[in-house]
């Protein structure tokens, strides 16, 4: 029987973070992941620490595809940092403090389909169609991109660009989609308002992302424009997670 006791030690966390996850919608393989980062920060009097992806698998139970599979769910919700280091097998992570920040899921719609089945017999004579009405629920959400975005881009900005390279040809591959993003985030490390070179793009019919001519306004590197990034020291897309 289990017996445990605060002497044995226990994790310190503000309740208003609590309070934020207590009303906060999470599938449960990241918050498995969100509680695992939990415990070993703040359950260590530490704002941040290094957890490799065996760590994780081992303290939640999940196999490393899932593993990732979370984390990467947990970033594009601006829920977690994580920081690149040395270490390839290891990154270290931190809870995003600020939760006005974080971006809910979408709310579930319900929907009602028919499916029509067949019932065969040996006489065909005897065939009749069937009609059954079922209820699905699906949930009405943006669709997520297979690369982690970074914390200054929102979601739906950059499904506004995907969606408008659908109407050209050829396909716009996930290779393609990555070379994009590159240049994107080169554009914001020089000062560029990306919202801005995005609208662009879309209203001139352009397939990419060209360099504005006008001078940046900000080119300390840090952002610029309505979207200041929460994730600061987060490394190069490309690099996360590898």
């Amino acid at each position: 029987m289990a017996k445990p006791q605060l002497e044995n030690g226990y994790t310190s966390i503000a309740n208003e973070i609590l309070d934020a996850l207590i009303c906060f919608r999470l599938p449960g393989e990241q918050r498995q992941i969100l509680d695992a980062i939990i415990r070993k920060t703040y359950g260590y009097h530490k704002k941040q620490d290094s957890i490799s992806l065996p760590q994780f698998a081992k303290m939640t139970g999940l196999k490393k595809p899932n593993v990732v599979r979370a984390i990467k769910g947990l970033l594009s919700k601006l829920i977690i940092n994580v920081i690149k280091t040395d270490n390839k097998t290891a990154h270290i992570y931190e809870i995003v403090k600020d939760f006005d920040k974080w971006r809910p899921l979408s709310k579930p719609i319900t929907l009602s389909k028919p499916i029509t089945t067949v019932i065969k017999t040996d006489n065909k004579s005897l065939s009749k169609l069937i009609t059954l009405p079922i209820k699905e629920t699906i949930k009405e959400t943006i669709k997520e991109s297979k690369i982690i975005l970074p914390g200054w881009l929102p979601t739906e900005l950059w499904q506004t660009f995907l969606d408008h390279r659908k109407s050209f040809k050829p396909k716009l591959t996930p290779h393609a989609e990555k070379l994009n993003l590159n240049k994107l985030i080169k554009f914001h490390k020089q000062g560029y308002d990306c919202e801005e070179i995005i609208n662009n793009t879309i209203a001139n019919g352009w397939k990419s992302f060209f360099k504005p001519k006008y001078k940046p306004k900000n080119n300390n590197g840090e952002g610029s424009g309505a979207y200041e990034s929460v994730l600061k020291n987060q490394p190069p897309l490309e690099e996360i997670l590898n």
